[in-house]
């Protein structure tokens, strides 16, 4: 009895061994070699796969496979179970789980690596490309992205977009995914991003510049950046040389000069999206004229302050110092039409007349200020250049100018009182005259041109030449 027992389950064993590891089905002949499962060709019928319902293909579903009672996005033990699927919104036909997705066998295989242009970007509103090999047989590409990011532009395969930023932020690699798509057999396996994507804010643009001076060395400075953040300066509005970096910097100036201020995160190297102009004005040292202190601005508001602050002959200023809506230049005198900056200076408090003949200005000024006044290539013209203009003559009729534009009847200021508006125009010219108090200037009326000479401390126009 003990014998036969053992034969039996002896029998057993190696059955159920051989069972574990090769089976023919549809023959009594062994499985070919290296295969699990054989479907003996000779053997009349096919394999009747489960007809199962996909109606999204991003999921298992829930309660239609054994053991799986809640729907799953992912599921790499499952990867590469055949189902038939029934639905005909989204494809009959075979269809494999890649542990992402159902996809059907003719579809394309996975892209190749997501590349970006760049990985670090500084600023919602900038942005940047992310591409990958173009796949045999695609038709197209399918791209996902997560919430933040959008697509503004695709290459006309599909194979590269470019991605904007709505929200700063750390986009993790696995948040960005594309798939190659066949017109005929739908989507392929996702390729899912290696390397994610820093969207940094940008840090705000410096503020509070102003400028203080000693002598002719002056300090520059911004309000303190906030922690993290550092203030670069250059010499021009973008691009530039870097002349030095913190909330202040000292310069020695001997002319008129313009820094800007640019804000840095010292952790991502975004800057700001625009630097503040700060303006040293410095005043030229003049032989006859009254020493004034040199004259710092922050040129965010460059201008003459009207009222109380100054003087229409020495332009004295109270501290703090705002100087608002100084224009670029005076009208030129040699033809052309009228330009949209002549000066606009609230003047010895007659801003109408301001409006209509320009402003009124001391000799001192003129030559103390010229930097800003005639700025870059503009100058105050000469009483050689005047004359030159009027046709080598001290006397001209005024219909025989080559031009009348810019010869405004403004009048002068002479103390406290206005003259002559409406019947004579005064320029200075830049030439001394024969007193130390006295400057050549330009007298114009409706009938002639002359030239003669003005006390310094009169208070007429200016025109400014190239």
């Amino acid at each position: 009895m003990t014998k036969k027992i053992l034969v039996v389950l002896s029998f057993a064993l190696v059955f159920s061994a051989n069972l574990r590891a090769q089976v023919t089905i549809g023959a009594l002949t062994a499985p070919t070699a290296g295969a699990i499962l054989d479907l003996n060709r000779g053997a009349t019928g096919g394999l009747l796969l489960s007809n199962v319902a996909l109606p999204d293909l991003s999921v298992i579903p829930a309660n239609t496979f054994v053991n799986i009672s809640t729907e799953q996005d992912t599921n790499q033990e499952l990867v590469g179970m055949i189902v038939y699927n029934t639905d005909a919104t989204t494809g009959i036909g075979i269809h494999v789980w890649d542990g992402y997705d159902w996809i059907k066998p003719c579809a394309p295989p996975a892209p190749g690596p997501i590349t970006f242009s760049d990985t670090t970007i500084c600023g919602v509103g900038a942005t940047v490309e992310a591409s990958v090999t173009p796949v045999t047989g695609a038709t197209g590409y399918d791209w996902t992205l997560p919430n933040g990011l959008d697509i503004l532009a695709t290459s006309p395969d599909g194979s590269a977009i470019t991605i904007g930023w709505t929200v700063a932020g750390v986009y993790l690699a696995d948040s960005i995914v594309v798939r190659a798509v066949s017109s005929s057999c739908g989507a392929g396996s996702r390729r899912v991003a290696t390397q994610g994507v820093t969207v940094s804010a940008l840090p705000t643009i410096p503020t509070g510049g102003t400028v203080s001076n000693s002598g002719n060395t002056f300090t520059f400075a911004v309000t303190s950046p906030p922690s993290g953040q550092e203030i670069d300066w250059y010499d021009a509005a973008s691009g530039g040389n870097n002349v030095a970096t913190g909330a202040s910097f000292l310069k020695t100036l001997s002319v008129t000069t313009t820094y800007y201020a640019e804000s840095r995160n010292t952790t991502t190297g975004c800057v700001s999206t625009s630097r503040l102009a700060v303006e040293a004005v410095v005043i030229r040292s003049v032989s006859g004229c009254v020493s004034t202190p040199n004259v710092a601005i922050a040129s965010a508001n460059v201008a003459f302050a009207s009222g109380s602050e100054h003087t229409y002959n020495d332009l004295t200023f109270s501290p703090p110092v705002k100087i608002v809506g100084l224009p670029a230049r005076t009208t030129q005198f040699d033809g052309g039409s009228t330009s949209t900056d002549s000066y606009k200076a609230d003047y010895r408090d007659h801003p109408t007349n301001t409006d209509t003949y320009g402003s009124w200005f001391s000799w001192c000024m003129v030559k103390q200020y010229e930097d800003i006044l005639c700025p870059g290539a503009w100058r105050v013209p000469t009483h050689a250049e005047f004359t030159t203009y009027i046709g080598g003559s001290i006397v001209v009729l005024f219909s025989s100018l080559p031009t009348n534009h810019g010869w405004l009847l403004g009048g002068r200021i002479i103390g406290s009182s206005m003259s002559n508006m409406g019947s004579y125009g005064y320029c200075w010219s830049s030439t001394v005259g024969d007193a130390i108090s006295i400057a050549h200037a330009v007298t114009v009326t409706s009938s002639y041109v002359r030239s003669e000479s003005q006390s310094r401390d009169t208070g007429i126009s200016l025109r400014c030449v190239q």
